[in-house]
């Protein structure tokens, strides 16, 4: 009869962020779609123009999400019954930057946006900018840990480990969470910040044979 054991190794790790992501969404709102565009355009030029003089190159703010919607308002009549009234139209645009750990430079960018006129809402990450390397380090990890697991399991049955025959592993884990979310229309530069340590694991299954 084959023996095997078969131990599920998890790698976990903490680490401090080191990257902030910030999503800005411009909202422009006019009954006429094409004021609605020209004011969605004003608050972004705002926005970019205020950025770079706080130091932010026009090509580090990308576009996120743009998206434009029809507007309507549930109105009585005149026997109390509500209908939609057509209100306008709606443009959010949701712009990203992603900037090195820097809360001296975030409190800069977060006062130079709220001058900006554009009104933009804010939500701020703080994350890993190399997930790819922290993806590596925790499979390394897991296999590490199975492994020392397995053998102490086998040494005291009185066994030790022969070939590997099998690693089960799926690739479903989500990427590391952020440490802090924060969202708000406005945000006080000189807020206190300090990120948490962003933890993330993995986990495979390994098989060996016992001999």
């Amino acid at each position: 009869m084959d023996r095997s054991i078969t131990v599920t190794g998890t790698g976990r790790i903490s680490l401090p962020p080191d990257t902030v992501q910030m999503h800005l969404t411009l909202t422009a709102k006019d009954p006429d779609y094409a004021a609605a565009m020209q004011d969605a355009e004003r608050r972004f030029s705002a926005l970019q123009a205020a950025l770079q003089k706080a130091g932010i190159a026009a090509e580090e703010l990308r576009t996120e999400r743009c998206q434009v919607d029809t507007d309507y308002q549930h109105l009585p009549d005149e026997n109390g019954n509500y209908r939609q009234v057509f209100a306008g139209y709606i443009c959010r645009h949701t712009l990203l930057l992603e900037l090195g750990l820097d809360l001296k430079q975030l409190g800069a960018i977060l006062s130079a946006a709220e001058q900006s006129g554009a009104e933009p809402e804010f939500g701020i990450a703080f994350t890993l900018r190399d997930q790819a390397a922290v993806h590596d380090q925790l499979l390394k990890c897991a296999a590490e840990q199975a492994r020392r697991d397995a053998e102490i399991l086998a040494s005291a049955a009185g066994a030790s480990l022969g070939k590997l025959t099998a690693i089960r592993y799926r690739d479903d884990t989500p990427q590391p969470p952020v440490g802090v979310m924060m969202r708000a229309a406005k945000m006080n530069d000189a807020m206190s910040i300090t990120p948490e340590q962003i933890t993330a694991e993995e986990s495979a299954v390994f098989v060996w044979e016992l001999v």
